[in-house]
This record gives C-alpha cells, sequence and structure tokens, in this order.
C-alpha cells in the first residue's frame, strides 16, 4: 500500500507519466471529507469500496442462480 499526502490541487499520476492511465485530482478538503476527480478512460471502472463489494456479492448470488452449464 501507498500512503501520499497531498494539498487540494494537487495530483496523483497513476500509469507511466509520460502517457498517464488516468490522475486523481484533490479537489477540496472538509474536516474530515476529501473530495476526489478521476480522469480515466470510460472503460475503467471506478468504485467506492462498499459498492464494489455490494457488486461482487450481487454477481455471486446471480452466479448461484445459474443453472448448471451442460
Amino acid at each position: 500500500m501507498l500512503a501520499l499526502t497531498r494539498r487540494p490541487g494537487e495530483e496523483i499520476v497513476i500509469g507511466d507519466p509520460a502517457d498517464p492511465m488516468g490522475v486523481i485530482r484533490i479537489v477540496d478538503i472538509h474536516g474530515d471529507k476529501v473530495r476526489l476527480s478521476f480522469d480515466f478512460p470510460r472503460e475503467i471502472k471506478i468504485n467506492r469500496r462498499e459498492l464494489a463489494e455490494q457488486k461482487a456479492k450481487q454477481q455471486q448470488q446471480d452466479d448461484a442462480d445459474q443453472p448448471p452449464a451442460e
């Protein structure tokens, strides 16, 4: 895990700096809340952890409900 300290307006570049996969920007900080912006290609899915876990759980349920393939 990498932990970084950033201030509003600063960025984190993901991937090759000459041709980044995406950029995470610190938009604002109010108390214990941090507002981020993500600049990535549309084909890269970005989810909050709780939504990612919910989607994974739903997918497992959907898979379990499918009849076995013949």
